[in-house]
């Protein structure tokens, strides 16, 4: 941890593993009406194309900041495929006509502190948008061939919690507060903070509710199982030498294992109706 070797090791599989395309020339399909409404129907796309645009700008000026030109490079690759992901969010909101405004979000400053806090947030966000995505393939809410595409949008979030938490590690080793629980706390203040501000974002526009068949039927525990599921098949692709985030799936796997202790929730009293007047007591 710390070493030249560790910093070559999670720089150089992050920079190999980066695939060259363009949004606008991937395999989309065409999307029947069906296909088409439920798309349209999902409420978030105008804050996550935004937050995509924002992301691709922080992450590409950070670059420009860092010492160490493997470490730039890194960074740099990760900038380009955070752009890239704004202008993909950008393609499929004009290719199937979705009517998204665009949301006016100001530039992140691009400091060491902000690209933290923007680190473990996208821990969280990619945590839950395993979930997501894995409950959609289950319930075939989508064809095949676009959620093959966003399937290699999650591949690249995972590449990027990936990088980021040996990034972090490696820097706090370096400047000597790589110890337990000093780090742990630390890592847990940047994930409250994180969360803060994506709380203090919706307050600024609030998001509409999410409805309907998407999250119909869904309990937490069912969440959970399938966040934790995706979760894992991505980081079996990741190489065995590197640190893959693990507060996320932790506090997962306590929240699953405490709903799991629950006592079975009783069914519910109907009431019994009869020509009788009802006394108060009665009622």
């Amino acid at each position: 941890m710390g070493s030249p070797q560790h910093r070559d090791l999670f720089c150089r599989w992050f920079i190999e593993t980066h695939v060259s395309f363009q949004p606008e020339n991937l395999p989309w399909p065409e999307l029947d009406e069906a296909d088409l409404e439920r798309l349209r129907s999902f409420p978030f796309w105008s804050y996550a194309r935004s937050i995509e645009q924002r992301a691709g700008r922080m992450v590409t000026a950070f670059a420009q900041t860092v010492a160490d030109p493997l470490v730039r490079e890194a960074i740099a690759v990760q900038g380009v495929e955070e752009t890239r992901h704004g202008r993909l969010m950008t393609h499929v909101l004009d290719r199937y006509g979705i009517d998204a405004p665009l949301l006016p979000v100001a530039d992140a400053p691009a400091t060491r502190d902000d690209f933290c806090i923007f680190g473990f947030g996208e821990c969280t966000d990619s945590f839950i948008g395993f979930g997501a995505f894995a409950l959609a393939r289950q319930r075939k809410l989508f064809p095949d061939e676009l959620l093959d595409i966003f399937e290699n949008v999650l591949w690249e979030e995972a590449r990027h919690i990936t990088f980021f938490v040996n990034w972090y590690r490696y820097e706090e080793q370096l400047a000597g507060r790589n110890t337990f629980p000093r780090n742990l706390v630390s890592a847990l203040t940047y994930h409250v903070r994180a969360t803060m501000g994506t709380a203090a974002g919706a307050a600024e526009t609030p998001l509409p509710e999410l409805k309907g068949e998407i999250v119909e039927g869904i309990a937490p525990a069912q969440f959970l199982e399938a966040a934790l599921a995706e979760n894992r098949r991505h980081m079996e692709k990741i190489p065995s030498g590197l640190l893959k985030p693990r507060i996320m799936p932790g506090l997962a796997t306590l929240a699953l294992l405490g709903i799991r202790m629950l006592p079975p929730r009783k069914p519910a009293l109907v009431a019994v109706r009869d020509h009788a007047p009802r006394t108060l007591d009665a009622a």
